[in-house]
């Protein structure tokens, strides 16, 4: 029989362990960014401002190698510290996706994938989320197939406008990313698809690494080969930018003999886009990790997602920054915005939350958007 000194200890500890058991503490999450371009800056200072609102202790680390195989050792350090998040956040990156996740998995931590589609060696081993691996949580891309297609759609039609597309093809050259990434592969089969239905005449592909200097220098070679050139496809803001210098430095004006569309909405693109030098940039994926903070935040707090996807993938568009709406996009990119906006309103938990709705990710991040562009309200609401 215990004695009554140590009844009272063990009382006096389950009295002050009860409720911590049964609190929820702010979840910690680690984003592992693949690499620290201005994109992923962009991407990883949205999620501080939404973090913040949820309270979510975050920590970013950057891949400064640019490798799969440096991310690859980026999350083994992070798997094997004594005190591990709560959760990884990661993009998919070919032939590591898996190990990533396995490693995860047995470690006991809940890993969440976005940005880039789910690589097909990785699907072939570990299906998709919590069918082999039950910590792989969820998954979250923007249709870059899509992407893809639309932005020769859209050089296209431009071409023809400014009556650029005087022979029966017009002719174009594309600047792809690197080949370990599924973004570049999916917006590369969008941009082949494409070109296949419409007037554009691919004339060649090159990879350019997401590097603008790399995408200067190419694009400089590939206009002494094509002198005829119309539009080039290029899968990043990055290398668009590269491009367009380039361009003037091959004696070409961008936006009157030469068209150049990017992906990513960087705010040195959209200020190109209202110079006129750059035609397009699709873009608001750089939300797509405060989205799914969002998601794990809810999950943490007993609102699982799984009645917004049943197999807990997510999928949503791009939407195109052109002339005519550039300020507005330049406003949903302005950090400054973003602290205006109290992103707990659009949690499904808590007094704020939305609980008895069930939005899609389109949905949300319209909701997302349309706040930021009505900062005066938002500031209000603080």
């Amino acid at each position: 029989m215990k004695s009554c000194p140590s009844l009272l200890l063990i009382s006096f500890l389950l009295l002050f362990s009860g409720p911590l058991a049964q609190a929820s503490p702010r979840p910690s999450v680690v984003f592992l960014s693949p690499d620290d371009s201005r994109f992923w800056q962009l991407v990883a200072g949205f999620m501080a401002a939404v973090a913040e609102d949820l309270e979510v202790d975050l920590e970013v680390q950057y891949d400064r190698e640019s490798h799969r195989f440096s991310y690859l050792r980026m999350a083994k350090d992070v798997l094997s510290r004594e005190e591990k998040p709560d959760y990884l956040l990661s993009m998919c990156k070919e032939h590591v996706t898996e190990s990533m996740l396995r490693l995860a998995d047995r470690a006991g931590v809940k890993a969440f994938t976005f940005n880039t589609d789910v690589p097909d060696d990785a699907r072939a081993s570990i299906g998709m989320p919590r069918t082999v691996l039950p910590g792989w949580l969820g998954h979250l891309s923007p249709d870059n197939i899509a992407a893809g297609r639309a932005l020769v759609t859209l050089l296209g039609k431009q071409a023809e406008q400014l009556g650029l597309a005087s022979e029966p093809s017009i002719p174009m050259v594309a600047l792809s990313g690197t080949q370990d990434s599924s973004a570049a592969k999916d917006r590369n089969r969008g941009l082949l698809a494409a070109a296949v239905q419409q007037r554009s005449e691919l004339l060649q592909l090159v990879s350019a690494n997401w590097s603008r200097t790399l995408a200067r220098e190419k694009t400089e070679i590939l206009l002494k080969r094509y002198p005829n050139t119309v539009s080039i496809w290029s899968a990043s803001d990055g290398m668009a930018l590269g491009a367009i210098e380039a361009a003037r430095n091959a004696g070409r004006v961008p936006g009157e003999d030469l068209l150049v569309g990017g992906i990513d909405w960087q705010p040195e693109a959209l200020e190109k886009i209202r110079k006129g030098d750059l035609l397009v940039s699709l873009g608001r994926h750089f939300m797509g990790g405060g989205l799914a903070l969002l998601l794990l935040h809810d999950y943490h707090h007993g609102r699982d997602f799984g009645d917004m996807s049943p197999d807990y993938v997510f999928r949503y568009e791009l939407e195109p920054a052109t002339r005519d709406n550039v300020d507005q996009m330049r406003r949903i990119v302005d950090p400054e915005n973003w602290n205006a906006v109290d992103f707990q309103r659009f949690s499904r938990v808590g007094e704020m939350g939305t609980a008895e709705q069930v939005p899609n990710p389109d949905a949300l991040l319209d909701a997302m958007t349309a706040a930021l562009l009505d900062s005066e309200e938002a500031l209000g609401s603080r």
